[in-house]
């Protein structure tokens, strides 16, 4: 599975739609017990039936709500997600259980089940999956619906969708297996919740855009997916970024906003400050890559969109429209140089010379002028020493990478890639 998935949170809400599911089959399992599809169904058993899933629902939905903080903790912002994703789920799980129904008994009857009369085990199956399929789907857009987001609507519908399929397609298999029964309504039900928990936390995964990895302090490792207009990070345990155990943090040190497809990080620290790439900042684009700094944490910024030279490419387009390349030799370029170079992303040749100290920035006053907003005035110098060159970061805001590592100052291959903020280049020797 790709590294950029949050893994922890994948069996966080896994093992929390297990248990919603495990804990709901008891009030299911009360009022279905020892019930048989071709007898008839009083009227209070359904309107009991349609409670009992409902709860069933409201569990699953709530205990994978309050698993999204990634904590073994009884906080009470878990106790609050866990409420008002049940509420969700259950209310929404009402109207959903009697359309699922609806389904399930027009496909039993096309296969000749009937009141008194079994039908076609395949028909049974298919009734099967496309009833959960349905709640799943239903199920997942309510745990979307209580994370306050609305892309997280279609996410977790698609998601619980993909968990009722898994769950519905294993629950005959599993009755067959273990001969029936209440062990295996249990176990039914149970991977019903871990599958709809486990596939809506993926789903969410692979379709984020922005998130931030827990590099250095107490909850290192951790990651947290950046949603909505705006995530705060601090103290608080209200903070789609929580950050604890640090007195350094405020309850509310800095929050990320989203400017159409454009990330901003803005301090909310006075004192102690916020950093980015060592820079003290109050407010500041982020890029892939960027290092957040907040009291003793540090944190990495991602974005989901390609390779470095593309984004720096799609951005380039956006700053300098007219610009043909990314940057310009005061003394002139050639597309036919031979010699040592630098290349850039539309294959313009910049001569280095042996012996001399090449500066890189934004700033007219270098050798190399790099037009893009990601670069410092003076960013970066190549120097030719011993028939070698080497690239030294000038304390640049936005980083020098060498082959996607950031670097202060490092030897030149080759072929190497390099990049001055988002503005990519290749060396060639």
């Amino acid at each position: 599975m790709n590294s950029t998935i949050n893994r922890r949170e994948l069996a966080y809400k896994a093992i929390a739609g297990l248990l919603g599911g495990a804990l709901g089959w008891l009030p299911v399992e009360l009022v279905t017990h020892n019930e048989s599809l071709t007898q008839a169904v009083s009227s209070f058993d359904a309107a009991a039936s349609y409670i009992t899933m409902a709860l069933l629902s409201g569990l699953i939905g709530g205990f994978i709500l309050a698993a999204g903080g990634q904590r073994l903790e009884w906080s009470d912002t878990t106790k609050k997600n866990l409420l008002r994703g049940f509420v969700v789920c259950f209310l929404l799980a009402l109207p959903a259980d009697y359309f699922s129904n609806y389904v399930f008994t027009i496909v039993l009857n096309a296969g000749g089940w009937s009141v008194g009369h079994s039908g076609s085990s395949v028909y049974l199956f298919v009734a099967r999956v496309l009833s959960w399929v349905i709640m799943g789907a239903i199920l997942g857009a309510g745990v979307g619906l209580s994370s306050k987001s609305i892309p997280n609507v279609g996410k977790g519908a698609l998601g619980g969708l993909i968990g009722g399929f898994a769950g519905g397609f294993l629950f005959d298999p599993i009755n067959y297996a273990t001969g029936g029964g209440l062990v295996s309504r249990l176990v039914g039900l149970s991977l019903i919740g871990l599958a709809i928990g486990f596939f809506i936390g993926l789903v969410q995964e692979l379709t984020k855009s922005a998130w931030v990895t827990v590099e250095q302090g107490r909850l290192k490792g951790r990651q947290y997916r950046i949603e909505g207009a705006r995530a705060a990070i601090g103290r608080a345990e209200e903070n789609p970024v929580g950050l604890f155990g640090d007195p350094a943090v405020q309850q509310r040190h800095a929050i990320i906003e989203r400017c159409g497809a454009d990330f901003v990080l803005k301090s909310l620290a006075v004192q102690d400050g916020t950093f980015v790439n060592g820079n003290r900042i109050e407010s500041v684009d982020l890029h892939d890559g960027d290092r957040i700094g907040i009291g003793g944490y540090e944190l990495t910024f991602h974005l989901r969109q390609g390779s470095a030279a593309a984004r720096a490419q799609v951005s380039l387009a956006a700053d300098t429209p007219s610009a043909a390349h990314v940057a310009t030799r005061l003394a002139g370029s050639r597309a036919d140089i031979s010699g040592p170079c630098l290349v850039d992303a539309a294959g313009q040749r910049y001569a280095l010379r042996h012996g001399a100290e090449i500066r890189l920035g934004r700033a007219l006053d270098n050798d190399i002028v790099v037009n893009h907003s990601s670069v410092s005035r003076h960013h970066a110098t190549i120097l030719a020493l011993n028939g070698a060159f080497a690239l030294k970061d000038l304390n640049s805001q936005n980083g020098t990478y060498l082959r996607d590592r950031r670097v202060t100052e490092a030897q030149l291959s080759d072929g190497d890639a390099l990049r001055l903020g988002q503005a990519p280049f290749t060396f060639r020797a």
